[in-house]
């Protein structure tokens, strides 16, 4: 209940409320693709598209990466690793630490799913113009380093 000398909070322009909504719905709709077609959870596509983008890491460094807590990542780990989608060396610079990265299978998985995701997200932006798509993504990116500036 509010009173006249409340404020509510309109949920529809509350920035935090609403990327969260939209990236939780993308999410579920796109983790369907993978789901279904590649028996993938959510963590553990994250962790194969981080390493194909980013290469070699330690579990802490997907962690960070992926906005993921340890015991996910840890699960989805040890269950790609189980099917040899990606290896694990160990870190010269921390011995308590193994350096994972995608494995040939794991390589030639995240190549499967790339175009699936390119079409997917097509479809998503279809109703967007380029300069509409190019501002929104620079928008995006604008918040993002300035959250980052805050960290």
């Amino acid at each position: 209940m509010t009173t006249d000398n409340q404020t509510t909070l309109d949920l529809k322009q509350f920035l935090p409320y609403s990327l969260t909504n939209i990236a939780m719905q993308m999410s579920e709709q796109f983790s369907e693709l993978y789901q279904q077609q590649f028996d993938l959870t959510v963590p553990q596509w994250r962790i194969i598209a981080n390493l194909a983008q980013y290469g070699e890491r330690t579990a802490k460094e997907l962690c960070d990466m992926a906005r993921m807590d340890k015991s996910t990542v840890s699960r989805a780990v040890k269950s790609l690793l189980t099917r040899n989608l990606i290896t694990a060396k160990e870190n010269p610079k921390d011995k308590r630490a193994s350096l994972l990265s995608l494995s040939v299978e794991g390589n030639r998985l995240h190549e499967q799913i790339v175009p699936l995701a390119n079409e997917w997200q097509a479809g998503l932006v279809s109703d967007l113009d380029s300069q509409e798509l190019k501002q929104f993504i620079s928008t995006l990116s604008k918040l993002s380093n300035h959250l980052n500036k805050n960290v």
